[in-house]
């Protein structure tokens, strides 16, 4: 069994660095977390992977130890992802073909990164509730307009200033009243970090990929998601089957937005395949 190995670093594109730490030994998988938080976001699923896999947790540009990108929504979500597919091509160039998961945010740019990684490079990708509104707009899903109603209403309130303003996606994405049961020191962290999140929501609305790229896809393509989770997602899943051939869906009974933590077990097996 492999042991953590520091936090390397891996220079992209004028100077940027992108962080990331190992755990565990085996063919190399790429886990992509979310927005706000960094790659200690897989920590609780990393104990069922770490006996099969070299494990491979980074921090998205912008979060944790990496370099940040610029703020303009436009294109960066592909620009986040072309950091990530230069990783995967190095850690397939020396051990095969590389696993990639992504949860929220990080699904998007999973995504992202494997469409822009050399072919074969991938084996599998899974996203679990990923914040695929580019999928809702491809396939003119009616559901993508009162969703966009709402994170426009939420960006405008983080815009604002306005106190507990995150409260709107915690209580979107987990249940009417998750955010005020929250202890004190995560609800800080959160409204600290809500415009971090703001730029993720404007990031996954500009997403640009294409029906054709999507299309091209030929590797196992997974969407996991919890039974408890809003409408859209469900809605997410059917447009990537309808984008990318075979692509496959499925759900956690009893699972939410914090499947990282409350389903971590779970998480891992449908990660590893």
């Amino acid at each position: 069994m492999g042991q953590e190995t520091g936090i390397p670093a891996l220079d992209w594109g004028a100077g940027r660095k992108l962080n990331w730490r190992e755990e565990g030994s085996g063919p190399a998988m790429l886990l992509v977390h979310g927005s706000p938080a960094d790659g200690r976001a897989w920590n609780r699923v990393v104990p069922f992977l770490k006996d099969r896999f070299r494990l491979v947790m980074l921090d998205l540009l912008g979060y944790g130890g990496s370099d940040p990108v610029p703020d303009a929504p436009q294109g960066r979500a592909a620009l986040m992802g072309s950091a990530i597919a230069c990783l995967i091509e190095s850690l397939a160039g020396s051990g095969g073909p590389v696993v990639v998961a992504g949860h929220s945010f990080g699904g998007l740019i999973a995504l992202e990164a494997t469409l822009q990684a050399k072919p074969g490079a991938v084996s599998r990708l899974t996203m679990f509730k990923p914040m695929f509104m580019r999928g809702l707009s491809l396939v003119d899903d009616p559901v993508l307009a009162p969703v966009r109603a709402f994170f426009d209403a939420y960006v405008d309130r983080v815009d604002a200033g306005e106190p507990d303003s995150v409260g709107l996606m915690i209580d979107y994405w987990f249940g009417k009243g998750a955010f005020t049961r929250l202890p004190d020191p995560v609800r800080g962290y959160l409204n600290l970090n809500a415009p971090r999140n703001v730029l993720g929501v404007r990031s996954s609305f500009a997403a640009h990929m294409t029906a054709d790229q999507l299309g091209t896809l030929k590797m196992p393509v997974l969407m996991v998601w919890g039974d408890r989770s809003p409408e859209v997602i469900p809605a997410m899943g059917r447009a990537l089957q309808k984008l990318v051939p075979g692509a496959r869906v499925e759900a956690i009974a009893g699972g939410n937005h914090g499947m990282l933590d409350f389903h971590p077990e779970a998480v891992a097996r449908y990660a590893a395949g």
